[in-house]
């Protein structure tokens, strides 16, 4: 994992660029402590920071060439299935200097063209510069695992860096996306675009997409993959055994093939499903390796709380218990992240919108405190196997709009008695939250119009489509953005076995009720690992993930802070109209203590927050 920074672009001053790409660099050297590396020429300016985790010596090195030296790659990531490409390379004539991904990356390239990222099986944000033909190629990975951002300055530049922050200093007087901004505030969303950010001139490329371009035209993108998804239902249990067992062998290969490096890896341990499956698949997969191998080489990163509605280590030390790994336990603290809270929002990137992210910051604090260098998590996960409870309901409209009414009745009763998802209270709550959110909200534009939640979806629409949308637009771009910056900060790589594209191929074609079903999320995650997960784990009901105390911590070591920085804002009144928001901010010291209010009243404080370090010139640290 790294970080990378080039500006293209014949009108720029030659000694200027190379400065400019240094400055870049240096604002993302929390990616890559091992070292870096530059490249300059006429036209193009390249830049690497590097966090050596294959190849650990100078064969690693980037920005890397082509023996011609035509080429020149900066790269982020890891190509999982560097060791085959590199197999099929040297039958076609290639010759390897190193071990490196990059190396085998490059060579792709060289052979294949643009082409070369239909083979590539990882994660990966990378540039390519031809000397020869003047062009720049990158590429991102089909789920948006590692990050790429752009500004193109007419047809005369085009820069770019893995963190928005590297990009800011460019622009003369950056301009806030407003209709994001709001989107923020209203609906807690930032990442549902698949293109634009929160600074106006900055662009994502998009996952799945490639970008060519020659200086003094325009860019050209390209989509070269895309997720898929089915409507059936199975009723064969034949059939149901053998995707069963197919998903088994695919999740098996998938973290066999994330468990390469040349540094030790470890994993998060949340006690949920997801990261239990990881543990006890990878102490499976070691005992294949070796079946007297030392299961205390696996370390293990946990948050806790004491909490009882937030601590989760009854589960986590089942996993221990299972496995024999290597625990290490962090306790996140409110009057930690109040000496944190702008040190990580400037590591975000982008505003955050709840602490439960900062809990990840503190998991992958401990990791870098212990040495571990690449950690495996559970992400996606919950996007693809219908783990959120909202898909439940999705699922009973699509059995009704199907005409299958028996099966409506026996699976709303599973899962009324299994998860209480209708109990009156539930329904009650939610209801009562979403009508104090609306009330709140309309105070904050003018004539109380509040903008439409770009998450509205017709009930027509099926479990597929759903979690389809969770997957490329709202739920997991921003647990991506969080996973990429909260480990980085700490030159630590995450790594996402969930995501591996062939597994999300076959998850993507699953029948939905091989993901729900029987009272079940995650079912056939569940019915797969029976014998290797836990039984307390396997069969858990309860759902928390990186969770916080957050009403504590809101009410308590940060209110003061938060508050302060909303009694005069300089930058909310772009955004929202700010005698409402003081007027919010009477109503919380009148004592409402709603769950609605405080969540505005925290992003209000976080956006204005972020603002300030990134829009006034504080960005450069």
């Amino acid at each position: 994992m790294c970080g990378i920074a080039g500006v293209v672009g014949r009108e720029i001053e030659k000694e200027f660029r190379k400065q400019v790409v240094r400055k870049m660099i240096a604002m993302q050297k929390h990616r890559g402590p091992d070292g870096e590396g530059f490249f300059d020429s006429s036209e193009a300016s390249l830049g690497h920071c590097r966090l050596a985790i294959i190849d650990l010596g100078q064969t690693g090195h980037q920005p890397m060439s082509d023996c011609s030296g035509r080429y020149w790659i900066t790269y982020n990531g890891e190509i999982y299935n560097y060791i085959e490409l590199a197999d099929e390379l040297r039958g076609l004539g290639c010759y390897f200097e190193g071990h490196s991904d990059t190396e085998v990356l490059l060579n792709a390239y060289c052979q294949w063209g643009p082409d070369c990222v239909l083979r590539l099986r990882g994660m990966f944000a990378f540039a390519i510069w031809d000397r020869k033909e003047k062009t720049l190629f990158a590429a991102r990975d089909r789920l948006g695992i590692k990050p790429f951002h752009y500004y193109l300055k007419g047809d005369e530049l085009l820069a770019f860096s893995s963190e928005l922050k590297a990009l800011i200093p460019l622009i003369l007087k950056p301009k806030v996306n407003l209709a994001l901004a709001r989107d923020f505030i209203a609906w807690n969303l930032l990442d549902h675009n698949e293109s634009e950010t929160l600074v106006e001139e900055i662009r994502r490329l998009p996952p799945a997409h490639t970008l060519l371009w020659n200086i003094g035209g325009k860019p050209q993108m390209e989509r070269y993959w895309a997720p898929s998804f089915n409507e059936e239902i199975v009723t064969n249990p034949l059939e149901r055994n053998s995707l069963i067992d197919e998903f088994h062998s695919r999740f098996n290969k998938s973290i066999a093939i994330h468990l390469r490096a040349d540094v030790p890896v470890g994993t998060c341990l949340s006690g949920g499903l997801d990261s239990s499956a990881i543990v006890c698949a990878i102490s499976e997969e070691m005992k294949k390796w070796d079946r007297n191998a030392d299961q205390n080489l696996l370390h293990t990163f946990s948050a806790y709380f004491d909490e009882p509605h937030l601590d989760e280590r009854i589960y986590i030390e089942e996993v221990i218990a299972k496995t024999g790994c290597t625990p290490h336990f962090v306790k996140p603290q409110g009057d930690q992240l109040r000496e944190d809270l702008d040190r990580w929002l400037w590591h975000m990137d982008e505003p955050v919108g709840g602490l439960g992210a900062y809990v990840q910051y503190c998991v992958f604090r401990l990791s870098q405190q212990n040495g571990i260098k690449v950690l495996l998590d559970g992400q996606g996960a919950d996007e693809q196997l219908a783990g959120y409870r909202k898909f439940i309901l999705v699922f009973l409209r699509q059995l009704f709009r199907e005409k299958r009414y028996l099966k409506v009745v026996s699976e709303s009763l599973a899962f009324f008695f299994s998860l209480e998802l209708l109990r009156t209270t539930r329904f009650v709550d939610g209801r009562r939250y979403l009508l104090e959110a609306s009330s709140d909200l309309a105070k904050l534009w003018p004539h109380g119009i509040v903008p439409p939640s770009p998450t509205a979806m017709g009930l027509k629409d099926s479990l597929g489509r759903r979690l389809l949308a969770d997957q490329t637009h709202f739920s997991l771009p921003v647990l991506l953005r969080y996973e990429d910056r909260n480990s980085m900060a700490f030159g630590v790589e995450s790594r996402v076995p969930f995501l591996d594209h062939p597994l999300v191929e076959f998850l993507g074609n699953l029948p939905a009720d091989m993901k729900l079903g029987g009272g079940w999320t995650k079912r056939i995650l569940r019915d797969a690992l029976l014998g290797v997960l836990p039984e307390k784990v396997r069969t858990r009901k309860s759902k928390l993930g990186f969770s916080a105390p957050e009403t504590k911590w809101l009410a308590g070591p940060l209110e003061k802070l938060l508050n302060d920085r909303l009694r005069n804002p300089e930058y909310l009144m772009e955004v929202v109209d700010c005698e409402s928001v003081r007027k919010l901010l009477e109503q919380r010291v009148r004592g409402d203590r709603s769950l609605s209010l405080q969540n505005i009243l925290f992003r209000l404080a976080i956006y204005e927050s972020w603002a300030k370090i990134f829009l006034n010139n504080s960005i450069v640290h």
